[in-house]
């Protein structure tokens, strides 16, 4: 479902966020005049900074590799992550939710989904309180998973009877539309238009975002020759099953004395854990732990356990938990890896040994960097063969090649040049030849384009108005009619004109703002431009603004020719306008027509 946030929201987004502040959590800066500096993130910047912040104007910009950028764009590259994923980062970090709105619904749809959600979750857990048929359900939870009433209160855990309508039913006598009951994923229509429960006869699981509400379900049966064995709420408007943990809300709860996660695989394993005193747990929902995850729960903390059984698919699933954790490590985070005793789960372990003992277990975790290594030796088998080295430096690299550039990937760099024998800087190169190679900033073209590649040029009067209102929004009303630029293709004053409307909309937008609207040739155009010049007085600047402009109607000969043209044939032209049509003339000669030829000699 294609859903958009608010514009004003992210403009509040980028005022309230501190880019210097943001920045240094990721990367060391240091104050340098106006500006703070770093080592560049983007690319391996080891010995003098080149990475610059300006907390004037909100934006990044690396001298050497001309990435820039706002905060937003800076989450988006430094962690590899959507725009979306980027906004949903940032805004966690200032403690505010995401007011989506969908191209179909209104964010008081939203609010009612939320509404419906939390009524089935009142629902599902005074079935499993009350209910006569229920007690099957009870018995389960007390004697085979050993859960406590108290447990089961906190985590609002339920049941969903054995009914294909009893909540559908629950629902509609309250009031909601079936619409709205369906766009919950509570419910589904059946060929003759009625509905059905999508639960039935599951232990139910409220999946609660940070704020508390219920926003999915996960729905687990009892019996083992049932299936499937676990049941999620499908993809909403206020669910997501990629980007959602189980325990989330309960482990983040108890924050400000958390100081490490674990991360299971099932439900059970986080509510048994919680009930034995270990509250800092949370689960996927039944897909491999990826980037997002790992990235909202070092919001948390900055150190991370995935706890797996230690069967071959445990430690396949660790692999993959391991591989999407390297675009989001940093050095200050630690990333552990527990494998428990085969055919164990944290509950079951839970059963038979006490906190003490499970929590001892952590000296048997390997830390990122080792299980890293002793994963691809596992691959790639002895290193008693050249071929096999150079085979375990590749697959190394390949992986390596996703992380940001960190402490942590110079030492892993440094362990496989120990493995293989291979010298460290022909590691690194191993390296930076999986990546592409930064281009001139060039835009895309449309077939009736120009054929010539478009390149952003510093010294063009469109860059220089281009900067000059970039510095004072106000002139953006001066620009006047985009058709006195009709057929001029160059990118720099396409990019002026379009910066020129957003400013005639939003008078009081920032250039950090503006980036989120602008493609990433674009961005960075206007960071390696601010970057490059210097201030513009104020003094006279309409003026300036306004010459500037003319030199762009004037500097395309072809163009100004026809306009000309056009102007003779409502009135004679000026001694200047004659001379400049000619020179524009000269200076196309090979190419003229010959009525055009005819023309320069009767202006002669």
């Amino acid at each position: 479902m294609a859903s958009l946030i608010p514009q004003d929201f992210i403009r509040d987004l980028i005022v309230q966020t501190d880019i210097v502040t943001l920045i240094d959590s990721y990367v060391p800066l240091k104050k340098k005049g106006k500006d703070h500096w770093g080592l560049c993130p983007f690319h391996h910047d080891v010995k003098t900074p080149s990475f610059s912040v300006s907390p004037q104007k909100q934006f990044f910009y690396c001298f050497t590799c001309k990435k820039t950028g706002n905060a937003i764009g800076f989450i988006q590259d430094h962690l590899r992550m959507t725009f979306v994923e980027s906004v949903e980062v940032l805004a966690s970090k200032i403690g505010v939710e995401v007011p989506y709105s969908d191209l179909k619904n209104n964010s008081d749809e939203r609010r009612l989904l939320l509404e419906i959600l939390g009524k089935a979750s009142n629902f599902f857990e005074t079935n499993l309180l009350n209910h006569d048929s229920a007690e099957t359900a009870r018995l389960y939870l007390k004697n085979e998973r050993k859960l406590s009433p108290t447990t089961c209160k906190q985590f609002k855990i339920g049941y969903a009877l054995n009914s294909w309508g009893a909540l559908s039913e629950f629902l509609v006598n309250k009031g909601y539309k079936k619409e709205s009951i369906i766009q919950a994923g509570l419910s589904k229509e059946n060929k003759d238009l009625k509905l059905f429960d999508v639960f039935r006869d599951r232990i139910m699981f409220p999946i609660r975002d940070t704020a508390g509400n219920t926003v999915g379900f996960g729905g687990r049966v009892m019996k083992p020759e049932d299936q499937p064995k676990y049941l999620n709420t499908s993809d909403t408007l206020v669910f997501k099953k990629s980007s959602q943990v189980y325990g989330l809300y309960e482990s983040s709860s108890n924050r400000k004395d958390m100081t490490e996660i674990f991360v299971v695989e099932g439900y059970l394993d986080v509510v048994s854990m919680f009930q034995r005193g270990i509250n800092n747990a949370v689960a996927t929902l039944g897909i491999a732990s990826n980037r997002f995850h790992t990235q909202k729960l070092l919001q948390l903390t900055d150190k991370i356990i995935f706890c797996f059984d230690g069967d071959k698919a445990g430690r396949g699933a660790a692999w993959n938990a391991l591989k999407n954790s390297l675009p989001v490590a940093k050095d200050e985070a630690e990333l552990r890896f527990l494998f428990l005793p085969e055919g164990e789960d944290p509950a079951s372990l839970l059963e038979v040994e006490d906190k003490d003992i499970f929590m001892r277990r952590m000296k048997e975790s390997l830390v990122l960097s080792d299980f890293f290594i002793k994963r691809l030796k596992e691959v790639v088998g002895s290193l008693d063969s050249l071929e096999k080295k150079a085979s375990l430096a590749s697959k190394a690299m390949t992986l390596l090649h996703s992380m940001p550039d960190c402490v942590l990937k110079d030492l892993l760099e440094i362990e496989i040049s120990k493995s293989t024998g291979l010298d460290k800087k022909n590691i690194h190169e191993l390296s930076l030849s999986s990546k592409q190679n930064f281009k001139p900033i060039t835009f895309k073209q449309s077939r009736d384009q120009v054929k010539n590649d478009n390149v952003f040029e510093l010294s063009s009067f469109s860059s220089k108005a281009l900067k000059t209102l970039i510095q004072y929004p106000n002139l953006s009303n001066e620009v006047g009619d985009s058709d006195r630029f009709e057929g001029n293709t160059q990118p720099d004053l396409l990019l002026l004109l379009k910066i020129a409307n957003h400013f005639k909309n939003i008078p009081d937008a920032t250039i950090a703002e503006i980036m989120s609207i602008l493609d990433k040739d674009e961005t960075e155009a206007i960071g390696n431009l601010l970057a490059n010049s210097l201030p513009i007085k104020e003094t006279n600047i309409s003026r300036y603004f306004q010459d500037c402009l003319i030199k762009i109607e004037n500097e395309d000969s072809g163009l100004r020719i026809l306009r000309l043209k056009k102007i003779m044939l409502d009135r004679s032209l000026t001694e200047d306008e004659i001379f400049e049509l000619q020179q524009h003339l000269i200076s196309n000669l090979d190419e003229l027509s010959d009525e055009d030829k005819s023309l320069l000699r009767s202006l002669s």
